[in-house]
This record gives structure tokens, C-alpha cells and sequence, in this order.
């Protein structure tokens, strides 16, 4: 009986076993691969099958596109020279020359058998020279050797060498460069051949979602090719006097990048790639390059007359915000408000006035006021241009000679101040405290006696907000209320009489002068 159960449980256990033996030597042994052809490895199929032309085409269309591009983009190699001054005793304005034998002690109180520290020869001086390299990149624009960059790549450099993509190096020159706008031209020095030029497309035609190629020298690794689309247009990103109307990219530029090109699908330049934003010092996903039409109308004057030459009008603009569109009715109607008007400026002369709507210059549709200042930067000096605008609800046409932005002229300002002094004080439905124009006031504040008006002396917390471009100590000139023109304001009876029927959640508009300059706020009343 017993011999019988283990036959039962111990046989079968040691024949499985066995089995599991074999086969566990199987999978492991190198002794015994599967031989060649026995394991398939990869789908039979293509998960999807292209054919016809316009596959083909789409395979090697950027391969295409750098193998024409990259020659025209090339190094800029700028070089700083400083020269560098080395005593070779550096404590001797302190202890003695140790090479003329005299102790510390010496030195301080002197001997009878030396000379005085005072006479004694001057150390030997040596001079020596520090170069720093830098690389950008740019782009040949010209056979006779004229290459387009940007003025931060090229800025203060004592020397600059362009090396071409074939590895031939020559020594440039600065033609011209402009920091407004950040754009620089170069030429070769020397007469060179066999320049590859780049094309030059028509950056205006650009839209968000087109395909861009950006070809530079990142890191110095040399004609690199990225691929990307158009993230959006029009960009500004820093204040100031900058020209900036910047091609965002998702095409990856890095440092080098500078300079270089970004082109599109038919190989044409359109944008002078310029800068990234990053919070690494990396590539994070949006570049930034010149549109093509804006550098090439610099490049051309920095050639031609030595320095750029910008259109000027005279006028401050503001954007409209929703409150400034409700007061003024302007229901759909897009454009940039005039805020000011200098006299006998450019402006004032073709009868543009304050309280317009500038809605279309030269043809081109204006939305906003960044978009305005390039418009009217790249007028011509002296040429007479149609404007379109919009008084009191009517579309007028009129024609304006434009004139000159100089150096002891500021361009067409925009009135860009969001910050607020605010303080917590009654709970008036308008949400901001006037006074009257005293002596004392207008002491405190420096405000003209031409100025009329009431001062602003409290602005409640509740309406404060990041649009509310009004402070403590503006002064209010005008109201316009719904339906009604603007009205000057004497005194704080007839600012309340004007503001008193307002009612809740209608929009209500002041015309403010602060300092030298004057500009619209538009503020919707309370509840």
C-alpha cells in the first residue's frame, strides 16, 4: 500500500522535473540558437503606404531645402581685443621691490644707505593683448559679399571673420547697424566668388501654422537645420524704444543661432532668427526671428545712406480696452486710439485728432499699437500716405505727409503705464475721489495753470485691475458719457453732475493728463 502511493507522487514529480530540466537548458544554453531565418523580426506591412508624387516630394522636401539654403549661411566669428596691463612686482605699492634689496622695514622708515622708496626706478611694466571670440551666424544676401546679421552678434567686436560653408574664412567689416531693431549689415572685405545667395521671400504672407527651416550655427555645431511652424506673428516682448514685430518659431534656435536664417518652404528667407526664450539658456520651445521685410528695408538703408531713416507722426496711441470700446460705441470696429496730438507735428497738420481711431495706414488694416509704431517706422520720410479714421462714429479718409524720426525725437508713443497707487476710501459707484485744482495742488504735483480740470485723489481697491491705467494725482480734463461727446471739466460740481446719472455697468471715459502727456481711460461703473 505504501509503495504504491509514493509510485503515485514521487515517479510523476521526478519525470516533471525532468521536463522542466530540459527545457529550462533549452531556453538558456547558448549550445543550441535558433538558426537564422527561423525568427521574423518587424511587421510584414507598412502601417500606412504612401504613393504618388506628392509623398515623394514631402520625403526629401527639407533635405532639399537645406542643401540650397546652407551654403548661404555662414559663421560670424566677432572678436573683442582689450589690452591688458601686468606690473611684475604687484605689491610694490605696498612693501618695496623685493629685486632692489630693501626690507619692509625700509621701506616705511627708510636708510641711510639706501635710496627713499619715493626714488626708487618704477617696476617694469608689460603690456599684453586679450582676444574673446564669439560665433553667431548670418546670411549672405548679396554677391558682393554683403551679409545680414543681427547688431547684438556684431556689437562692440574689434575684428570679424565670416567663414562660408565650404571652409573658406575672410576677414568682414560693420556696413551699418541699428540696436533698435537689432539688425546688422557685414560685407567681405576682400572680392570673393562663388557666394551662394539666399533668396528672399515676403515675410508678410507668413501665417501661424506654416512651415519654417531655422539654419545656423548653434553652439557653434555649423549649419545645423531645425524644423518647425509659424507659433504666431507680430511679437513683442520686451518695452522701450524696440522695434519689434518678431516671427515666433517652434524650430529650435540656441545660442549661435543668432543671425541665421529661417526660410520657409520654397527655400525663401523670410525672418533674421534673434533670439529664444528660455529659463534654461536652452532651446524651450519659442524663437524668435526678424521678419524679412522689416530687416531687408533697415539693411537697405544702413547701405545706401549710412543709418535708418523712420517714418514719424506726432502722436501718442493707446490700445482700447473693453470699457474705452463700450463708452466710445465703436461696436466692432478695430483699431488704435489717439491719446495726444503734437502741434504742428505731422499729425495735427492732416487734421488728426485726439479722440480718433486710427483703423488703416497705407492700405495695411491697424489692430494694435505695436503693430502701428512698425507701420509707420517703415513710412518714408517726406512721402504723403492715406489715413483712415474713425470721429464720432464717421469713417473719415485723410492724407498725411509723414516726417522724420530723429535722434532729438522719440517715436510715437504708447501709452503703456498699468501701475496704480491705490488707497481704500468711500464707496462711490465710480470708485475714484476728485478735488479741485488749488494753488497748493498744483504746487505738490507740478501741474501747469494751462491744465484744467480735477485731480484724482483716490482710486477705491475694488477697481483696481492689471487694464485701470489711472493713478493719484492724474488729472481728469474730459468726460464722455454714453451717448454724449466729451465734455471739459472745470471743477469737482461739474464732474459729479456729469458722472451722477451713470448708470451701473454702463462705461464711462476720462481724458487724463499726467505730466507732459495726455491719454484715455475708459472705466466701467459699479454696481
Amino acid at each position: 500500500m505504501k509503495n504504491s502511493f509514493w509510485q503515485k507522487i514521487v515517479v510523476p514529480a521526478f519525470i516533471l522535473s525532468n521536463i522542466l530540466l530540459l527545457d529550462y537548458n533549452h531556453l538558456f544554453a547558448g549550445s543550441n540558437p535558433p538558426g537564422q531565418g527561423i525568427a521574423q523580426f518587424g511587421a510584414s506591412e507598412k502601417p500606412v503606404h504612401k504613393s504618388g508624387e506628392k509623398a515623394a516630394a514631402f520625403r526629401s522636401v527639407f533635405a532639399d531645402i537645406a542643401e540650397k539654403v546652407v551654403p548661404a549661411v555662414v559663421s560670424v566669428i566677432p572678436t573683442k581685443i582689450d589690452t591688458i596691463v601686468f606690473h611684475n612686482n604687484p605689491f610694490y605699492n605696498f612693501f618695496s621691490d623685493p629685486f632692489s634689496g630693501a626690507t619692509p622695514f625700509e621701506f616705511f622708515f627708510g636708510s641711510p644707505e639706501r635710496r627713499p622708496p619715493g626714488s626708487r626706478a618704477q617696476p617694469e611694466i608689460r603690456k599684453q593683448e586679450r582676444r574673446q571670440q564669439g560665433i553667431g551666424s548670418g546670411v549672405v544676401v548679396s554677391k558682393n559679399g554683403y551679409i545680414l546679421t543681427n547688431y547684438h552678434v556684431v556689437s562692440g567686436a574689434d575684428e570679424i571673420e565670416v567663414k562660408i560653408n565650404d571652409g573658406r574664412q575672410f576677414k568682414a567689416e560693420i556696413i551699418g547697424s541699428d540696436s533698435l531693431a537689432d539688425v546688422a549689415v557685414v560685407k567681405i572685405k576682400e572680392k570673393v566668388s562663388d557666394l551662394a545667395v539666399a533668396y528672399v521671400g515676403d515675410s508678410d504672407k507668413l501665417r501661424p501654422g506654416d512651415w519654417t527651416i531655422a539654419i545656423g550655427n548653434p553652439f557653434s555645431l555649423t549649419s545645423s537645420v531645425t524644423v518647425g511652424i509659424v507659433s504666431a506673428l507680430n511679437r513683442r516682448v520686451s518695452g522701450g524704444d524696440a522695434y519689434q514685430s518678431f516671427i515666433q518659431t517652434d524650430a529650435a534656435i540656441n545660442p549661435g543661432n543668432s543671425g541665421g536664417a529661417l526660410v520657409n518652404l520654397d527655400g525663401e528667407l523670410i525672418g533674421i532668427n534673434t533670439m529664444i526664450y528660455t529659463k534654461s539658456g536652452g532651446y524651450m520651445g519659442i524663437g524668435f526671428a526678424i521678419p524679412i521685410n522689416m530687416a531687408k528695408r533697415i539693411m537697405e538703408d544702413l547701405i545706401h545712406y549710412g543709418s535708418v531713416e523712420r517714418g514719424w507722426i506726432g502722436v501718442s496711441i493707446q490700445d482700447i480696452d473693453p470699457a474705452t470700446r463700450e463708452a466710445m460705441e465703436l461696436g466692432e470696429a478695430r483699431g488704435v486710439l489717439v491719446s495726444d496730438v503734437h502741434q504742428n507735428q505731422p499729425a495735427d497738420k492732416a487734421g488728426i485728432k485726439r479722440g480718433d481711431i486710427i483703423t488703416e495706414v497705407d492700405g495695411k488694416n491697424i489692430i494694435e499699437t505695436n503693430q502701428l509704431r512698425i507701420v509707420i517706422a517703415s513710412l518714408r520720410p517726406g512721402s504723403l500716405v492715406p489715413f483712415t479714421v474713425i470721429r464720432n462714429g464717421k469713417q473719415i479718409k485723410l492724407k498725411l505727409r509723414v516726417g522724420s524720426r530723429d535722434s532729438r525725437r522719440n517715436a510715437d508713443s504708447v501709452q503703456s503705464e498699468k501701475s496704480v497707487d491705490s488707497q481704500k476710501s468711500g464707496n462711490g459707484r465710480l470708485g475714484v475721489g476728485v478735488t479741485d485744482l488749488t494753488a497748493e495742488i498744483r504746487a505738490k504735483y507740478n501741474i501747469d495753470q494751462k491744465i484744467k480740470g480735477v485731480l484724482v485723489n483716490r482710486i477705491d481697491s475694488d477697481i483696481v485691475n492689471s487694464s485701470l491705467n489711472l493713478r493719484q494725482g492724474d488729472v481728469i480734463r474730459e468726460v464722455k458719457t454714453k451717448g454724449k461727446e466729451f465734455v471739459s471739466i472745470g471743477d469737482v460740481k461739474e464732474f459729479e453732475r456729469l458722472t451722477r446719472n451713470v448708470k451701473a455697468n454702463e462705461s464711462i471715459m476720462f481724458l487724463v493728463h499726467r505730466k507732459d502727456s495726455s491719454f484715455f481711460v475708459g472705466l466701467k461703473i459699479k454696481e
